[in-house]
């Protein structure tokens, strides 16, 4: 029994760090730089999107303030945009041209998530991106999806 608790408490201490590490900080996550990451083994399909908004949270949907969201062409990797999700874990771009793009999501002590996405009007399009932040693990880092 004892090793079953100190096995749950070793994986829950990341999200846990990360979380206490955004508390401490007067204006939410430290800043964890506007640089390009790209951690994913093998890329998934671009969500189509129609507009780049959404929230960040951890894997039992506890929000992230202060997350820093990262906005990158996907030809280049230029970055045209950056924010910081708010304190319930939502964050927007506001009028983002239609066009394939690079969504990063950083919180210290947290593997970054690189979400391809694609911006287009379409009615299939209206849905909100989900990025779900974790720790490095083996064959696992943090990812997006669309609700």
């Amino acid at each position: 029994m004892r090793a079953i608790l100190l096995s749950a408490l070793g994986l829950a201490w990341p999200l846990l760090a990360a979380q206490a590490a955004q508390a401490a900080s007067p204006q939410g996550a430290p800043d964890t730089g506007n640089t390009y990451e790209d951690h994913n083994q093998v890329d998934p399909r671009p969500l189509d999107v129609s507009s780049v908004a959404g929230s960040i949270h951890d894997p039992g949907k506890l929000s992230f303030p202060g997350a820093t969201i990262l906005l990158f062409t996907e030809q280049g990797h230029t970055l045209i945009a950056s924010t910081k999700s708010d304190r319930n874990g939502h964050f927007e771009f506001a009028k983002v041209k239609s066009g394939l793009y690079r969504l990063v999501a950083k919180i210290d002590a947290l593997c970054p998530a690189n979400i391809p996405i694609k911006v287009e009007s379409s009615v299939f399009a209206h849905r909100k991106i989900q990025i779900t932040m974790q720790p490095q693990g083996f064959d696992t880092c943090s990812y997006g999806m669309t609700k």
